[in-house]
């Protein structure tokens, strides 16, 4: 409970360090009750205290509450400044609430407010997030005619809305304005370039990039090879693929099940005569890392194995797979199993899973 006495205008500093402190650990329901106790005991309450309000419901992501903060300032008769505008639309982004995103800066400008670069970013960010990338490109289009340089965040979230939107023509054309503008290109903008490539099946630009990012001194992280090997399997690429994996290793970095995945995919995709072993390898090396395959890479292993004639080690696969978690028997990786059968052309081997078995 609050200690301010009515009418307090001494109790507004103490109020608004408090609802600070609250929001800076995420307390944000404290922080939206010390407001109120603050405005029913007749503390003057200004908009930094609801501006600190909204900030507290963005960090812990309630973006509803925050918006309720910026309507109770309107009652008050208090109108909502640039900065308020800015923390709210950066919590309808969290909160995966684009248009409420853009009905908040539409209103700024009804306001008569002018956009700055945190306003428009929170747009473009909140565009990112419900994958709108129309609507991204329109706000850094909309940036430049209003003055507003972008900044790299500006790029980064149109270069991520593009990605989502499998436009990767247009996520490389703002990557070249963000070198063009000597903007600092760091591990995100690599990342969502890179993941753009992938998406586009242009694995050897996402390789280009990889590249780029060594000799521009920006350390790749998991993400980057993720989407670099996706990139090189969706391409066919198994001896990048693998090579990438490589890099991982000697580099202290640990692929995870996307990794691996996309490896034994490459594999399953590769030369016949070498296919199912390299696959096979792979997800032993994910297990022995602790790491479960998924259906991916299971159904591409197991679909190696078949390609190679190797039905055998294709129901073995199945059948350890089987035993380390619950398939359904529509899953690929079963039909997979059964084209290794029928591939043998032996009539009995559906059985080998014998009695209680999930085939």
């Amino acid at each position: 409970m609050l200690l301010f006495g009515r009418g307090s205008r001494e109790g507004a500093v103490p109020l608004r360090v408090a609802i600070e402190t609250r929001g800076r650990t995420r307390q944000w329901s404290a922080a939206l009750q010390l407001l109120r106790e603050g405005v029913q005991l007749g503390v003057q309450v200004f908009p930094c205290h609801y501006v600190a309000t909204v900030g507290a419901c963005r960090r812990g992501g309630q973006w509803q509450h925050a918006l309720s903060v910026l309507s109770e300032m309107w009652d008050a008769k208090l109108e909502p400044n640039l900065i308020s505008y800015s923390v709210g639309i950066s919590a309808c982004e969290k909160g995966e609430q684009w248009q409420r995103a853009l009905a908040l800066l539409n209103e700024i400008w009804e306001a008569k407010l002018e956009h700055n670069v945190i306003s428009y970013n929170a747009g473009i960010s909140a565009c990112e997030k419900g994958e709108q990338w129309q609507r991204a490109l329109a706000l850094l289009s909309e940036m430049r005619e209003a003055k507003v340089e972008p900044s790299a965040i500006s790029y980064n979230a149109g270069i991520s809305a593009c990605e989502k939107g499998e436009q990767w023509q247009r996520a490389l054309a703002l990557f070249g304005e963000m070198r063009e503008a000597k903007l600092v290109l760091d591990v995100i903008s690599y990342n969502a370039a890179i993941s753009a490539c992938e998406k586009g099946e242009q694995w050897q630009r996402a390789l280009a990039l990889l590249s780029e990012m060594r000799e521009a001194k920006v350390e790749p992280d998991v993400i980057s090879y993720n989407a670099g090997t996706s990139a090189c399997e969706k391409g066919e690429q198994w001896q990048q693929a693998l090579a990438l994996l490589g890099e991982m290793w000697e580099t202290k970095l640990e692929p995870d099940v996307i990794s691996c995945s996309a490896g034994v995919s490459a594999c399953e995709k590769g030369e016949q005569w070498q296919r199912w072993q390299r696959a096979v390898a792979l997800l032993n090396e994910m297990w022995t890392a602790r790491l479960e395959p998924n259906v991916i890479s299971c159904s591409a292993g197991i679909s190696a194995c078949a390609t190679g004639k190797q039905w055998q080690r294709a129901l073995a696969l199945l059948s350890e797979i089987c035993g380390r978690r619950s398939w359904s028997p529509t899953s690929s990786a079963t039909i997979a199993g059964v084209s290794a059968c029928e591939r043998a052309s032996c009539a009995n081997c559906l059985g080998v899973g014998g009695p209680g078995s999930s085939l």
